[in-house]
């Protein structure tokens, strides 16, 4: 699936899959913004890792987006052991790291691992969250420029996102001439039409399989 929707271009991408949420998103649904995770490494690994291990290490899958929940004490999208441990260091991850909507603004709000903003945007662009989803008013990473004068974070630290995130853009496109994109080509009147549609289930005949 990966494969389909990044496409077999050497240069290009069609379009970043994103494989979510990292990880152990797990608990009751409702309480995902304040639920911490206690595992063991067993579960862990056995449970809820090999599915991340196969889109990120096989299939090369361009984006991940990390958990609302914590998990250990610390909130998923800024885990030592999650992103830093595991998701750079030893598997190599090299596309780029998106939170869930508003996910960020509960490290200081919610999880209160973070005393203000300005503290958790740093936090989480320095475990590898190069770019915040959020809605409404509240960027939390609209604080990093506070992060910064307060030496929370330095720029060449806010660098390394910000060159993972171009680095996609590029991949995608977007910087050069539409003729020399050949996914940039495809029409409008090609999605969701009826071939790249997937089959109906016959079990149930107004939902799709997938």
């Amino acid at each position: 699936m990966v494969k389909g929707f990044q496409g077999d271009d050497p240069k290009y991408l069609k379009v970043t899959a994103c494989a979510k949420h990292f990880a152990v998103h797990s608990g009751p649904e409702q309480l995902r913004h304040v639920f911490d995770a206690k595992i063991s490494d067993y579960d862990l690994w056995d449970t809820y890792l090999p599915a991340f291990r196969d889109l990120i290490v096989d299939a090369k899958v361009a984006s991940v987006m990390c958990a609302y929940n914590a998990y250990a004490g610390q909130p998923c999208c800024g885990s030592d052991k999650l992103m830093n441990e595991i998701l750079y260091d030893k598997w190599k991850f090299t596309g780029y790291v998106t939170s869930d909507c508003d996910g960020i603004n509960d490290f200081w709000q919610n999880h209160k691992t973070d005393p203000d903003a300005a503290t958790a945007a740093a936090n989480a662009v320095l475990h590898g969250t190069d770019l915040e989803c959020a809605t409404g008013k509240l960027f939390t990473y609209n604080s990093l420029l506070e992060s910064v004068q307060r030496k929370l974070i330095t720029e060449q630290q806010l660098d390394v996102s910000v060159k993972r995130l171009y680095k996609i853009r590029f991949q995608l496109g977007m910087f050069d001439p539409t003729e020399r994109v050949k996914y940039a080509q495809i029409p409008m009147s090609v999605v969701e039409s009826a071939p790249t549609r997937p089959m109906p289930c016959k079990w149930r005949t107004n939902r799709w399989c997938s």
